[in-house]
């Protein structure tokens, strides 16, 4: 599914929520012909093709600084730095010693670890996790979480972004407190829904350290780098003495101006912590393309290697795609692909792996907007030396007009938080999918791409035809289903976006006018001397005073979230930094709910005892009746906490 990019409201949101469901960028996934095709052979080609992609792409992206590694038969055909680590100094990319931050690649090592002590018969993929903790996942389900459901994002965890990323060492606490603390709810069965878990990996870290004795970080030092020979790679946060100063800086751009960043700390380690070189992520790529082995050393038993990179799940068979033992795994152009990308707020990677050509391919950038720049660097290697072979004629399915109805409709990730207030995340990215001319079209973050249902309930992307989409629907639950694990998960009408803005949006005018026209109520009636019932004056004054603490939760809450940390271009409320009083404000639900019922309490009595005109009951009771939507809807998202 490349063609689906998070791009919703605005770049400080989109980035905010990319960071939020760590998104990861999608290669195509099924190919149109098996033929084979050499690997890149030239370096010298090579390096000045790669030259005038990243030219391009780093200048049209504000790309401060990227690294570029290209690997085949076991040897490193490219290496090379592009740009800056530094834009101060002037300190240029050095492929060698360079350190970027890889972010979600890291799971890679991670799972090479796992499988590492599944090869000692140290762990069971099938055995139920809480074998191997000193806490408990509970028992939600009557089928137990196991290490397979992890490695295929399949555990049933909802999303949680509260807590993995600091910008601070004295903010970071150790793993297992984290995940103690932090655990989330289990919302599906496990193995039944792919939504990506980074909680679930640093997990399977943390599984790793206890079955090991040893911490995660310095298993896989002396694990994996140290045969490796990666002496400039380290999941150590802070950086270790001797590779602070290699560290690349990080960049966002801003109205015509870099703003540096500084060291992103992420607290689930396993699930993204990584720094390393371009040349030390070479030698990670040649010993999994080479069955485990580099250079003598061997990081896994070949068996153990090719089961690594074999199928593991696969939503439907006709996606030709899933994951394998941690990566995704594809069939791009007739070739079998395995990759994983990964992102910090500042750092974009991405690793892709053709084992029939022995060939790997590693980019790395150092700019916030650089998703964008190392998708289009990937797409052009896979297009110059892999490309595809014409396009397949795709004729819509007789029996479509059936289902169409079943396509239409708001949709939102499975990757999501249901049950704390995060879970307003999926109001703010809506998957929106109609049906036009026998098509479907998918719009996601203002990109709208158009499919045909080539066969009953799969979708093909006509000018793409590897971008696929399969309809399920299961107990009356209608899901789209992609490759990758981010299934779609059709929205019910109540959930919709237009909705609850209708309500919140309509709510603050309807307020403010309540209360402008009660305060102008209210003073001509002191200048009358116009003693009014007491009732009459509880009534409004509850109404105002409700539509008064509304008006400030509103103001307060897209404050918070609108206060942008510029180096990161995320909400500062993301690290955790809260402005003044927000505790208070998110108090403030509680109010309204007490306010609402004395509101509702009133709208009856007003009725019965006839007060005001009957236009004035009727504005009340339908400012009540607004009182109870606003409040349904801050219980629909969470926010109203009691």
């Amino acid at each position: 599914m490349g063609s689906f990019k998070f791009v919703p409201l605005s770049r400080n949101v989109y980035r905010f929520l990319l960071v939020m469901m760590t998104a990861l960028f999608c290669l195509p996934t099924a190919g149109v012909s098996a033929k084979y095709f050499p690997a890149p052979a030239d370096p010298a080609e090579l390096e000045a093709f790669m030259d005038g992609v990243l030219a391009s792409s780093m200048e049209a992206y504000h790309v401060p600084g990227a690294v570029v590694v290209v690997v085949c038969d076991g040897q490193t055909l490219l290496a090379k730095g592009y740009g800056y680590v530094d834009l101060e100094s002037r300190q240029p990319v050095d492929p060698a010693t360079s350190l970027f931050r890889p972010g979600s690649v890291s799971k890679l090592f991670t799972w090479t670890a796992v499988m590492q002590l599944v090869e000692a018969g140290k762990l069971d993929l099938d055995a139920d996790v809480n074998t191997y903790l000193d806490f408990t996942i509970p028992d939600t389900f009557p089928e137990p979480i196991t290490l397979r459901h992890i490695l295929t994002h399949t555990p049933g965890f909802e999303d949680k972004g509260e807590g993995l990323f600091k910008l601070s060492a004295e903010e970071m606490i150790p793993l297992d407190r984290y995940l103690k603390h932090n655990l989330p709810a289990r919302v599906f069965p496990p193995g039944k829904i792919a939504a990506y878990s980074n909680y679930a990996v640093a997990l399977a870290g943390y599984i790793v350290e206890r079955v090991s004795g040893q911490p995660f970080n310095s298993y896989i030092a002396d694990h994996i780098f140290q045969p490796l020979g990666m002496q400039y790679a380290t999941f150590e946060q802070p950086l270790p003495s001797e590779l602070a100063g290699k560290m690349s800086n990080g960049y966002n751009y801003i109205r015509g101006k870099y703003i540096k960043g500084g060291f992103e700390y992420v607290v689930g380690g396993p699930a993204g912590a990584l720094s390393a070189s371009g040349l030390d992520m070479a030698k990670f790529m040649i010993a999994h393309l080479q069955e485990g082995e580099y250079e003598g050393a061997r990081i896994l038993e070949a068996q153990t290697a090719r089961r690594m990179h074999t199928p593991l799940r696969t939503a439907d068979p006709r996606l030709s795609g899933g994951m394998a033992y941690g990566f995704f795994f594809n069939t791009i152009n007739g070739h079998y692909t395995l990759s994983h990308g990964g992102d910090t707020m500042l750092f974009h990677s991405f690793l892709l792996l053709l084992p029939e050509s022995q060939t790997g391919f590693f980019v790395s950038t150092n700019g916030a907007s650089g998703a964008q720049a190392v998708e289009q660097v990937v797409n052009a290697f896979m297009e110059r030396y892999y490309p595809a072979q014409g396009t397949p004629l795709l004729i819509p399915a007789a029996d479509f007009d059936s289902r169409a109805g079943q396509y239409a409709g708001a949709y939102h990730l499975a990757r999501n938080n249901f049950t704390s207030y995060e879970k307003i995340i999926s109001l703010l990215m809506p998957i929106n999918v109609w049906v036009e001319d026998r098509q479907v079209f998918v719009e996601w973050g203002g990109d709208v791409t158009a499919y045909i249902e080539n066969e009953a309930g799969l979708l093909v992307n006509p000018q793409k035809p590897h971008d696929r989409l399969v309809l399920r629907t299961d107990g009356g639950q209608v899901m789209l289903v992609p490759s990758l694990p981010f299934d779609f998960i059709k929205t019910p009408w109540y959930g919709s976006l237009p909705l609850h803005l209708l309500i919140f949006i309509g709510g603050s005018v309807l307020y403010l006018g309540a209360l402008i026209g009660w305060l102008v109520s209210f003073w001509r009636g002191v200048r009358r001397r116009d003693l009014r019932p007491l009732g009459w004056r509880l009534a409004r004054l509850s109404g105002g005073l409700f539509g008064l603490l509304f008006l400030v939760y509103m103001i307060g809450f897209g404050s918070a979230l609108g206060t942008i940390e510029p180096a990161y271009g995320v909400p500062k409320v993301f690290f955790g930094i809260m402005p003044a009083g927000f505790d208070l404000l998110m108090q403030i639900p509680l109010l309204l709910l007490v306010l609402g019922g004395i509101m509702l309490v009133f709208s009856v009595v007003a009725w019965v005892k006839g007060y005001w005109q009957i236009g004035g009951r009727l504005f009340y009771s339908l400012t009540c009746l607004w009182a109870l939507a606003i409040l349904w809807s801050l219980s629909y998202w969470n926010l109203l906490a009691l």
